[in-house]
């Protein structure tokens, strides 16, 4: 048995590792099961010319890539939204989406928009075979350490923050600002600036200061230095 995969992240780095891990495991594969890494992109757009060029059994996707606005819209997505997009394109495909966010709400929301596996940047070889066999059997995976964390139910109250509200923070996080912002999502100004303020409202932070403490402190989102 033959499984393509292909490996989509914003950092060469994490990229190659994965490539390096999955090929360690096609080494000591038993029953005939070969593991091979068709491809790696860091961006939306060459992504779906490999989906489309070939059979893909496992996507192994990165939380962010780097997007550019062109013509077609999908080359802006990434997140959820691209979770979403992909898995209705290519529902044969599984999506394992690799993170580093332990947030609750994006795990869920992740899940639901299509995804079948939610590991961290953390993840060994024996966690990423685990991964690959679960999602094969079209069942979820989601590491053991974030479905403890999951199933909690005294966790930060971001886990009632919208998708559009995480996306904004995230991007905050990233360094955007709020015009950046609006333009990658499409939105207005004032509507990225609302989606902002209420996130804030249900963190219970009253400044920027207050949020980037809070979103350092829960590991939330990675912020960019």
């Amino acid at each position: 048995m033959s499984v393509n995969i292909l490996i989509a992240d914003e950092h060469t780095l994490i990229r190659r590792g994965i490539a390096s891990m999955i090929n360690s495991l096609s080494a000591s594969a038993m029953d005939g099961v070969s593991y091979n890494v068709i491809g790696d992109t860091d961006s939306p757009t060459e992504l779906l010319t490999l989906l489309s060029g070939q059979r893909v059994d496992v996507l192994f996707l990165g939380f962010s890539l780097n997007t550019r606005r062109t013509q077609s819209p999908v080359s802006e997505l990434d997140g959820t939204a691209l979770v979403k997009w992909l898995a209705r394109k290519y529902p044969e495909t599984r999506i394992v989406v690799l993170s580093p966010y332990r947030n609750t709400n994006i795990i869920r929301m992740t899940l639901e928009a299509g995804a079948r596996g939610y590991i961290s940047r953390d993840t060994c070889e024996r966690m990423l075979a685990r991964a690959i066999v679960t999602v094969l059997d079209d069942e979820v995976y989601i590491e053991r350490g974030l479905m403890d964390s999951l199933f909690r139910r005294d966790t930060l109250a971001g886990q009632e923050l919208t998708a559009r509200e995480n996306d904004v923070l995230r991007m905050l996080c990233r360094g955007l600002s709020l015009t950046a912002i609006s333009g990658k999502l499409h939105l207005s100004n004032k509507t990225v600036s609302a989606h902002k303020l209420r996130a804030m409202e249900k963190l219970g932070v009253q400044s920027d200061c207050q949020l980037y403490c809070l979103l350092a402190r829960t590991r939330m989102f990675d912020i960019a230095i």
